[in-house]
């Protein structure tokens, strides 16, 4: 009785172990991912980051993208690093959102298109993504061919950005002391009414 106890008991602890990997999800595929990344290990995170990915988890989407933009544990590709980045943006994550936009205005992997970078980084920054909030103050500074500056798009993404970006703080400062009084409330308007989108 004892053996049969001790032999059910060992039967039960094995197909647990085994059964484990299996149980294991894109979330677990990911933070495994991520910690051998930051070992050094990037043959090892560039699988799991796959295979997160495969399981549907955006943050796995973006972190290959990532792995090939560095160059990490596979040879650099742009190309590469954008395919993976559009999987996880349009996934809705914010940071695979920035880096489209970033690689549309760096002309990376793709032919420059501020327009474009511009949808990018407002989809991100309308869910509150400081990084592109601040990147939309510069583009609507500046201007550019196929996207003009706009002083009321500027400020208001630059005063949303200054919430935790101190060099937004001073460029939407700057914006405001050259801005005419309705432009100013247009933009003052903007932030106030400003919501987050749900992720």
């Amino acid at each position: 009785m004892k053996y049969a106890v001790r032999s059910i008991i060992s039967g039960l602890a094995l197909s647990l172990a085994l059964a484990a990997p299996v149980l294991a999800g894109p979330q677990e595929d990911a933070e495994a991912a991520y910690a051998a990344d930051q070992k050094g290990d990037f043959a090892t995170a560039m699988k799991l980051y796959q295979t997160a990915a495969a399981g549907g988890s955006a943050y796995g989407m973006y972190s290959v993208g990532l792995m090939y933009f560095d160059g990490k544990g596979v040879d650099r590709s742009y190309v590469n690093a954008m395919k993976w980045y559009k999987q996880g943006a349009e996934k809705g994550y914010p940071q695979a959102q920035h880096a489209m936009g970033s690689m549309y205005e760096q002309g990376q992997g793709v032919k420059r298109d501020i327009a474009e970078a511009a949808k990018w980084y407002t989809m991100s920054a309308n869910q509150g993504y400081v990084m592109s909030q601040n990147a939309l103050g510069v583009i609507y500074t500046t201007g550019d061919a196929a996207l003009p500056p706009n002083p009321v798009q500027a400020y208001y993404w630059f005063t949303l950005a200054s919430k935790e970006d101190a060099s937004a703080a001073t460029r939407a400062s700057r914006m405001k002391a050259r801005m005419k009084p309705e432009d100013l409330a247009a933009a003052e308007k903007l932030v106030k009414d400003f919501k987050p989108a749900k992720k």
